[in-house]
């Protein structure tokens, strides 16, 4: 039995279909640790993952408002404090030994986090 690390950026379009994925391996008797927002805590549960959310908001469409700031998507804010995004993860997987992550080409830092955790990686494609 695998332990297995999916990381997942928050929309319709890259969860569902890796999120069948993780069912499918969970049905096999992997172990799936599944990142995403809370926007997908339930069916990322339902398939008996366990789920871990993003401390900031990947949703491109989520604009943060600050009065000392300009605006920003939560994707654009996580590619420009690369290493506040990554720690989170890390923080949140501490003592957690995986074998392999599963994530999408679209993925931010995916092979820095890989890396770090020193474990394979597979690019899951979506093709219309």
């Amino acid at each position: 039995m695998s332990q297995v690390l999916f990381l997942s950026s928050p929309s319709h379009n890259e969860v569902n279909p890796i999120l069948n994925l993780a069912s499918e391996l969970i049905t096999r008797g992997e172990q799936v640790t599944f990142f995403s927002s809370e926007e997908f805590k339930q069916p990322i549960e339902e398939i008996g993952a366990n789920f871990k959310a993003y401390t900031n908001n990947l949703d491109i469409f989520n604009r943060n408002e600050n009065e000392n700031e300009k605006p920003k998507s939560g994707l654009i804010t996580a590619l420009l404090e690369p290493m506040r995004f990554i720690d989170d993860i890390l923080g949140q997987i501490r003592g957690l030994k995986f074998d392999y992550a599963v994530f999408s080409p679209a993925y931010p830092f995916a092979n820095i986090i890989t890396q770090m955790l020193g474990i394979s990686k597979t690019q899951y494609g979506v093709s219309n």
